[in-house]
């Protein structure tokens, strides 16, 4: 594993699935993990539709969602060999975390840099700004942040679209055994399957790739950029597959330097 340590490791999900998807085979091999979930991926209309029957959705179905979904990754982790006790759910709002960066909201910023220090993880597995989902990218930038408070080494994996490949830091082929653990671990994720079961199993390859810091790149979405990437996103999710869709690099998409100052 190009000699990323394994021995505790903290791997930050956006939203449950996040967390299997992108490492699974890696959670297998850590000798301590702990996984931190963000958001219950709430906001989740199509399949919410779907398994409701109804098109108009309330703050109770998104609630009751979202509680499912933490239940799903549970079940989820415990194939990987990680317990609910090494489990923490932050229950931060699902497809708003741009918005509270926007904003200078630093609450997250100091649940994560707390993590890392009670912690003390020998390595940070954390979303990628070269990720689709605004959601994604604005976790890179907390986590980033945190992790430069407490100087602890950090990667990141991307899930909507790859990151530039000199950027890969390690990749970790898994076993057959691994590899169908990490098949059954998204299959625990019956919610997401309902609608995009074959591009959810699509994340179950024979490998995993991290990339390294991204402190150079890291940054705070504007609206328009959050609605360019909300467009690129539904692409995906309607007609992608793993690694199909492409995500401009962090230096070509950088806003102007005023632009996130006039929309705070």
């Amino acid at each position: 594993m190009a000699n990323l340590s394994l021995h505790r490791v903290l791997v930050i999900a956006p939203h449950p699935d996040d967390d299997v998807i992108a490492c699974a085979g890696l959670l297998q091999r850590a000798g301590e993990p702990r996984i931190l979930f963000v958001t219950d991926g709430e906001r989740n209309p199509w399949p919410q539709r779907f398994l409701f029957g109804k098109l108009r959705l309330t703050d109770e179905d998104r609630a009751q969602w979202g509680a499912m979904r933490r239940r799903e990754a549970l079940e989820s982790l415990q194939i990987t060999g990680a317990g609910e006790h090494q489990t923490r759910f932050l229950g931060f709002p699902d497809q708003r975390l741009m918005s509270l960066a926007r904003r200078g909201d630093r609450r997250l910023l100091a649940l994560l840099t707390e993590e890392i220090r009670t912690f003390a993880p020998t390595l940070i597995v954390s979303p990628s700004t070269f990720d689709a989902h605004y959601d994604h990218r604005a976790i890179a930038w907390y986590a980033h942040q945190a992790a430069r408070e407490c100087g602890a080494e950090i990667v990141t994996y991307s899930i909507h679209g790859g990151a530039p490949r000199n950027r890969v830091r390690a990749v970790l082929e898994l076993a057959e055994d691994e590899r169908q653990r990490k098949r059954a671990a998204i299959l625990s994720h019956k919610s997401q399957l309902l609608l995009s079961r074959e591009r959810f199993l699509s994340y179950a390859t024979a490998d995993e790739t991290f990339y390294r810091a991204e402190f150079d790149v890291v940054r705070v979405d504007s609206r328009w950029k959050c609605f360019a990437l909300r467009m690129k996103h539904a692409l995906f999710v309607l007609f992608g597959r793993h690694h199909e869709l492409r995500v401009e690099t962090a230096a070509d998409v950088e806003d102007r330097a005023g632009d996130v100052a006039r929309l705070l």
